[in-house]
This record gives C-alpha cells, sequence and structure tokens, in this order.
C-alpha cells in the first residue's frame, strides 16, 4: 500500500468539517457578486471612452497657433537640412 493510500484512508475517516455545509450560499454570494460587477463594466467601458473622447478634444482645442507647413525635401537638394554636412555644421 502506497503513502497515498495511506493519506486517503486517514482522510476519509476523519469526520465532515461544520463549515461544509455553509459553502453552497458562500460560493453562490460570490458568483452574484462577480454577475454584479460584471453587469457594471459596459457602462464603465462607455463612461471610459466618453471621458477620453471629451479629453482629446479639449486637449486638442487648447493648441493654438498655426499648424507648421510641411517644407519638401529632396535628398539631392543643397540646402537640404538633414544632410549629413549641415547636421555636422555648428551654428553659432
Amino acid at each position: 500500500m502506497s503513502d497515498l493510500d495511506r493519506t486517503l484512508r486517514r482522510l476519509g475517516a476523519l469526520p465532515v468539517p461544520a463549515d461544509l455545509a455553509m459553502i453552497d450560499g458562500t460560493v453562490l454570494a460570490g458568483l452574484a457578486a462577480r454577475r454584479q460587477e460584471a453587469s457594471a463594466a459596459p457602462q464603465l467601458m462607455g463612461f471610459a471612452a466618453a471621458f477620453a473622447l471629451a479629453l482629446g478634444i479639449a486637449g486638442g482645442g487648447l493648441i493654438g497657433g498655426e499648424p507648421a507647413v510641411a517644407q519638401p525635401l529632396s535628398p539631392f537638394a543643397p540646402n537640404n537640412p538633414l544632410a549629413p554636412s549641415t547636421l555636422l555644421d555648428v551654428h553659432p
């Protein structure tokens, strides 16, 4: 007989704990709480999306000034600001 068999026999001989009779109510109460939390999640997601949209609109509206004008960039132009010769040049 293995140790596992002996351990299971000893466990089977022990009396059933009294708290085991109340486990059904505890499990069902936990499930009800999880179900209630899950039902509130879509409302919270909608609120979060609306808040993010409002924050984005407000943040975009606060930025003032003229938008930057795109400069045409050619790799062979003499005034290319990204050419290595201009990047290494020190401007006082």
